[in-house]
């Protein structure tokens, strides 16, 4: 079986969608990159898969405290289906997971190097495009 990146224009909620080329990018790190266009959460899907997300899609955007038997030893994945961790094999050392509220779509968290940045910077693009 061979597994392939989707193309970089879909648009369906059941399709992976990744960034297009040309944007400026605000914060990156090994699991997150944000850019003027939106999210793009690292390894979210099976195999190795990138999640794109709009600004237009996220209703908030949250700091949830991982302790040992909240999140912090969940290295991918979900155990209540409400959210959905992204690969991240250094979780364990961290303390601080951003959650996002999407429009109906449940709620990816991921665990960045600077979680208190990657907030800002989303709850201030949220809010702006909300204005728009």
């Amino acid at each position: 079986m061979v597994f392939r990146q989707p193309s970089r224009a879909s648009t369906s909620r059941n399709r992976v969608i990744t960034a297009s080329a040309g944007t400026s990018t605000i914060y990156e790190d090994r699991t997150v990159r944000i850019d003027d266009q939106g999210v793009t959460i690292r390894l979210y899907y099976f195999p190795f898969v990138s999640k794109f997300v709009p600004y237009s899609q996220i209703e908030s955007v949250d700091l949830g405290v991982m302790s040992w038997l909240s999140g912090r030893l969940r290295i991918w994945g979900t155990t209540d289906f409400s959210s959905w961790y992204s690969l991240d094999l250094s979780r364990p050392r961290k303390e601080t997971a951003v959650v996002l509220t999407l429009a109906g779509h449940g709620s990816p968290s991921f665990s960045p190097k600077d979680a208190d940045r990657v907030e800002t910077e989303i709850r201030s693009r949220i809010g702006s495009h909300a204005a728009n």
